[in-house]
């Protein structure tokens, strides 16, 4: 006998949709059967009218670890749960910063008392720490976030770091995640804009031109191509010209890259942030509509590897601007319980299948992750991991409905169409109909495996 079935429902994997039963034995995955074949279990689920998604594997979240006034694990898993999200990254952005074994340690600890879903962890490379990085990757953190631009509480890695980094990284078998701002040319762009007296929402764009990403993504590849061993991540990529610079770097046979993008670049425009303010404001920035559209058509023909929500809360004192002055709200867009709907709605507008999106949020990131032996698939022995989705499900986003510490989203009061109804984590349903059904400390920390190398671009 079986733990769960579930059944009646539209199974979809990284193999395309079926219509099937998907049977559940000790929090794994134990088979996929026909819907006609008998199939006893303790509990069975009826998913008739809905879709059976592998659990999202959200690989960009920023958890709030020792800033309980932006975020904490309780909070953000719970959101997460109610995205369809069975599984987050977590960044090393943290207090302390994540960087040594003390502080993943720490970590672990913490998040494993608070979260209801599973999660596991980033660890960094900056100056002064280049030391940890064999240490934390056999902790299990084996991903590690540089800035190419100045952060409010992470260090900027310089290149001749960076690029002693990414050879121990590659040594190892490890990826390297890279936040590709240009910083120089950003700071002249503010010092300037400020100078004259520009402290509007369209001051801050103008002072993050699409050039000064660019720069930064052909330096990041550059520096990838001097390290073929190591995997080298583009992380919130923004802007088109950034996939075709890696799209013509794979061409010259660079099997190294990788490229993330995040809902609010396939969602929000300039026009947002001018018209709605502080909650659309992130890093790098959203930008104009023809740009979205061009970065859609790379998400949809298999160019861009994965989408992630890049989760960066604040308080709404962080998020309002003093006296007007936009140059004071804090930089990043709340999103981990919006990234399925947001995907879902704005992809189905544009040609995306189920398929494809299943592996831009659950299969390719397990992979890059090195969780793919656990998750981001159905498929028997991975990890029992389900968001059920009502696809025809209109619904309006209210801030009473999110699970966040601070309960703001960019997208508040926008309809969606696709509501995640139910979500199970190694078989145990951890939200349902709007609620948590599972207690604080059920999530589990899992740790990458990198070294077979499955995650290869």
């Amino acid at each position: 006998m079986f733990d769960l079935v579930i059944e009646n429902g539209t199974v979809v994997n990284s193999r395309g949709a079926f219509e099937g039963k998907v049977a559940v034995k000790n929090g794994r995955i134990a088979a996929l059967l026909a819907g006609a074949v008998p199939a006893e279990a303790k509990e069975v689920l009826d998913a008739r009218g809905l879709m059976v998604l592998p659990g999202l594997v959200d690989a960009h979240v920023h958890c709030g670890h020792g800033t309980p006034e932006r975020e904490d694990f309780a909070c953000v898993s719970r959101a997460a749960a109610a995205g369809g999200t069975t599984l987050m990254v977590d960044m090393p952005l943290s207090e302390p910063t994540t960087v040594t074994v003390e502080a993943l340690e720490g970590k672990i600890a913490s998040a494993g008392k608070q979260s209801v879903v599973d999660f596991a962890l980033y660890s960094g490379i900056i100056p002064g720490h280049l030391d940890d990085i064999e240490s934390t990757f056999s902790a299990g953190a084996q991903t590690y976030k540089i800035f190419t631009c100045r952060c409010s509480n992470y260090p900027m890695t310089y290149d001749g770091a960076l690029l002693k980094g990414m050879r121990t990284v590659g040594k190892l078998g490890g990826m390297v995640c890279a936040h590709a701002e240009n910083d120089t040319l950003i700071q002249e762009l503010v010092d300037d804009l400020r100078a004259a007296g520009r402290n509007d929402a369209r001051a801050f764009l103008d002072s993050h031109p699409e050039y000064t990403e660019l720069e930064a993504v052909n330096r990041f590849i550059f520096l990838a191509g001097l390290v073929p061993e190591c995997r080298a991540h583009i992380c919130h990529l923004s802007i088109a010209d950034g996939v075709r610079a890696v799209r013509e770097a794979r061409g010259r046979g660079m099997n190294n890259l990788s490229i993330e993008t995040c809902p609010q670049y396939l969602a929000l425009d300039e026009d947002d942030l001018v018209e709605g303010g502080a909650f659309a404001k992130c890093d790098p920035p959203v930008r104009r509509r023809e740009t979205v559209e061009e970065l859609w058509k790379y998400v949809l023909d298999g160019t861009v590897d994965m989408i992630a929500s890049d989760h960066s809360p604040h308080s709404f004192e962080k998020k309002t601007a003093e006296g007007g002055n936009f140059w004071t709200v804090s930089e990043g867009c709340t999103g981990v319980q919006t990234l399925l709907p947001v995907v879902l709605t704005e992809g189905r507008k544009r040609g995306l299948s189920w398929k494809r999106l299943v592996e831009l949020c659950c299969t390719r990131p397990a992979e890059l992750f090195g969780l793919s032996g656990r998750k981001g698939d159905i498929a028997p022995g991975l990890d029992a991991d389900f968001a059920l989705v009502d696809p025809g499900a209109e619904w309006v986003l209210k801030d009473e409905d999110l699970f966040y510490r601070n309960r703001w989203s960019p997208y508040s009061g926008k309809t969606f169409r696709g509501k995640v109804v139910k979500t199970v984590v190694r078989g145990r349903t951890v939200f349902d109909g709007g609620k948590i059904c599972a207690e604080e400390g059920y999530g589990t920390f899992c740790p990458m495996d990198m070294k077979g190398r499955s995650g290869q671009p």
